[in-house]
């Protein structure tokens, strides 16, 4: 019997770049997305409720409370959300655009108005996203960002919303997706030093606004009774890696499945590229090694491929973000006002191609940076909650997608949830500003580092609630 082909097509024809219109607010649009927006929710990524929480259990929830002080011209305020599952932007609009209103009138707090923030969203989002999210983006006040590229208007325009905008901005540390919840793998410096910006521009203009970061954790608590449709996941991805079916726990299953794909990854590199990592054994820690190997190889393939020479200091998250952009550059790079002839029109066809595949790579490093063998060992000796097996098999689908064409867009949402968002402990900028004259680098890590710690406090806070069923 034939294997079953997974269906992904390769980009294999430039594509004409237009730019994205302006980002300016439209109410009308805004009152749309307010009626589809729980429909949405509901039936296309299939939540059953989203709840806000409060880690600080203050009678006034932060957020409300400091939503309250920003549109009374009090504070300044950035909304930093945590960014593991690819879906955090619909849920925080639903719950500024619409829980919001009714938390703070049960709270016997007034805010004006529907509450809006403007997101942050990386530039490639518009790109993958298709038709539809480029049209809509700009509309409802997002501002895009380029991770790699120098990008000076847009910066500037962001600190000015920051500054004197009429709606909070609200941007993921991460810098992208990190497909963990319960762990915070990475935060990038640009939420702090935006943060302390502003409160140096405040200074300047003799004004006295304080400045916030309200860090934001977002968890999906996945319904037990989906555990058919878990195990199911799981022998799909099976059959995809030709292994037979056994009678096992879903964590050994699941951590059989890891070393498979990981063989078949290595297996692939080496007689592809003639690459292979001299990493053996089969435990987390030798797992782990031999996954950032192979991670390591695909970057440079990557990198070869597209004529790119790495920069020494760069991470790989920041590797991966220059490989990203090199292809979608190559992919959307025909002027829409420039005729061009057949001949450079097969060339421009032949480097969308090429960078397509080249794409692959950064791809599987993008989601396999951010894998851990150890996630499934649960706290505290405990055995893995449902919450990190659902993840698990959530990201070991993605990850075999990726391997076969697809990308984040892709990712599964059969499984039934409901969000959980909790309002850490804000962090108030203009206090620090002493610290920051004295050492820019180091004021900026320290509350990179305060931000970190909140939302592992956020995490244990939501794990205390859960084996208490209380808050």
């Amino acid at each position: 019997m034939r294997s079953k082909r997974l269906p992904y097509t390769p980009i294999i024809k430039a594509r004409y770049c237009r730019p994205l219109k302006a980002s300016n607010i439209s109410p009308l649009v805004l009152r749309m997305l307010r009626f589809i927006s729980p429909f949405y929710l509901r039936f296309g990524l299939n939540f059953s409720s989203i709840e806000l929480l409060d880690a600080e259990r203050q009678t006034v929830n932060s957020l409300v409370s400091l939503w309250r002080d920003f549109q009374d011209g009090k504070t300044r305020l950035i909304l930093a959300f945590r960014h593991p599952y690819g879906d955090e932007p619909q849920v925080f609009s639903y719950l500024f655009d619409v829980l919001l209103k009714n938390r703070a009138r049960r709270d016997g707090v007034a805010l004006r108005g529907h509450p809006h923030a403007r997101f942050i969203h990386g530039y490639e989002v518009a790109l993958w996203g298709g038709p539809l999210i480029r049209w809509l983006l700009p509309r409802i006040g997002a501002v895009p960002v380029y991770h790699v590229k120098a990008d000076s208007a847009g910066i500037k325009a962001i600190r000015g919303i920051i500054r004197d905008g009429p709606h909070p901005i609200a941007l993921a540390p991460e810098g992208q997706v990190s497909y963990r919840s319960e762990t915070v793998p990475r935060l990038e410096a640009g939420c702090a030093q935006m943060g302390f910006w502003c409160a140096e521009e405040l200074d300047k203009e003799g004004r006295n606004e304080r400045v916030y970061i309200l860090p934001l954790s977002i968890h999906h608590i996945f319904d037990p009774r989906n555990k058919k449709k878990v195990v199911n996941m799981i022998r799909s991805l099976e059959a995809a890696c030709s292994m037979d079916t056994v009678d096992a726990t879903l964590p050994d299953r699941l951590e059989a499945l890891d070393l498979k794909v990981l063989a078949m990854a290595e297996d692939f590199y080496e007689r592809t590229y003639g690459k292979r990592a001299k990493v053996d054994g089969h435990d987390a820690q030798s797992r782990d090694a031999r996954w950032e190997a192979l991670r390591h190889i695909a970057l440079a393939e990557g990198e070869r491929a597209l004529g790119l020479t790495p920069h020494a200091a760069a991470d790989e998250i920041q590797r991966v973000y220059r490989l990203r952009q090199e292809c979608w550059d190559r992919i959307y790079s025909l002027d829409p006002a420039r005729k061009i002839s057949a001949l450079e029109r097969a060339y421009a066809d032949r480097r969308a191609g090429e960078a397509w595949f080249a794409m692959r790579h950064m791809e599987f490093v993008d989601i396999a940076y951010y894998l851990d063998s150890d996630y499934l060992a649960g706290t505290a000796g405990d055995p893995p909650s449902f919450n990190r097996i659902a993840e698990t098999v959530i990201n070991l689908t993605d990850l075999v997608n990726r391997f076969a064409g697809g990308n984040i867009s892709n990712r599964s949402a059969v499984l039934r949830k409901r969000a959980v968002v909790i309002a850490g402990k804000p962090i108030e900028i203009r206090e620090r500003m002493s610290a920051y004259k004295d050492n820019r680098k180091q004021a900026v890590d320290a509350v990179t580092a305060d931000m970190k710690q909140i939302f592992l406090d956020c995490a244990t806070a939501l794990r205390d609630k859960e084996l208490n069923d209380e808050y």
